[in-house]
């Protein structure tokens, strides 16, 4: 169900925080989360250790699954999300065209996940409460990541073993249903065909195709003005939830586009992502808190 940007107390102070510099979170970086890939590899965010086990989350670039974007464009945000108590989980996949064609780069999300989960107890994590972050392409990988865990077309083969979902899905602008993506090259290389040669295969990589009872709670930042991609992907993606009983919402940026939007300030435009927004900061923050938290 679509909300209006609001703003809540927490998520508000923890922006401010963020804003001012005071930070105690320790980072950790370049850890491989699968020795067969050099790519896969992640970058953990710990805020500082809590008596009881914290809620992790973990996030996932975009860049059209295409090189040469990496992992390193979502360092400021795994650095909030740690700042708001989440243990962070900044992550590569494969990309194309270097062997990140469908499904390998859902199946490498699926790996982290796991690696993640085997390794809760080193992070004070609980394996239970982890949510997902990604914006464009990573706003389809994290999608997946909460329809598509069980699904035979992407299971991958993890040292760390299989893995469910997570529990909670942030999608920023992300494409939920392949077969409404115009057909440009990245799209063509990534699912690995055109869309009149082979329809199956757009469906089996599109998280609308995956939707069903038990999926986990979702919130969908979208620009009502992004040209790359459009908004009804959320709205369908959003129908379809409603359709099981999953809580979802969407928070829409008025005219907001893929990655013109307004600033920290909120009183200029600026070249940021829809998910940068502050309207868009206090509802993630606000989500995660309600579907995986309460942070320690």
């Amino acid at each position: 169900m679509p909300i209006s940007p609001r703003a809540c107390p927490r998520a508000l102070a923890v922006w401010t925080a963020v804003l001012g510099g005071c930070s105690s979170v320790v980072v950790e970086t370049d850890i491989a989360y699968d020795e067969r890939f050099d790519v896969a590899k992640l970058d953990v965010y710990s805020p500082p250790p809590a008596a009881g086990r914290r809620p992790a989350v973990l996030v996932v670039h975009g860049g059209g699954w295409h090189e040469p974007l990496e992992r390193d464009g979502m360092a400021d945000h795994a650095q909030r999300l740690a700042e708001a108590g989440y243990v962070a989980f900044n992550l590569s996949y494969r990309l194309v065209p270097s062997g990140g064609e469908f499904p390998h780069a859902v199946q490498d999300c699926l790996c982290a996940l796991a690696w993640v989960r085997a390794h809760a107890d080193a992070y004070g994590v609980d394996p239970e409460r982890i949510g997902a972050l990604g914006y464009s392409a990573g706003g389809h990988l994290v999608s997946m990541l909460g329809t598509a865990a069980a699904a035979p077309v992407v299971a991958p083969d993890c040292a760390a073993g299989a893995t469910g979902p997570v529990q909670a899905v942030v999608s920023g602008a992300g494409p939920q249903d392949m077969a409404l993506l115009p057909q440009v090259d990245n799209v063509i290389a990534f699912v690995g065909a055109k869309k009149t040669d082979d329809p199956q295969r757009y469906a089996d990589a599109s998280p609308l195709s995956h939707v069903a009872p038990g999926v986990p709670p979702f919130l969908f930042v979208h620009g009502d003005s992004d040209w790359f991609v459009d908004i009804e992907h959320s709205k369908r993606m959003g129908a379809a939830l409603d359709a099981v009983g999953t809580e979802n919402r969407i928070l829409e940026i008025p005219g907001g586009g893929h990655i013109w939007n307004r600033g920290a300030s909120g009183g200029t435009w600026d070249l940021v992502t829809s998910i940068d927004t502050p309207q868009s900061w206090a509802a993630m923050i606000d989500f995660f808190d309600h579907t995986i938290g309460p942070v320690p």
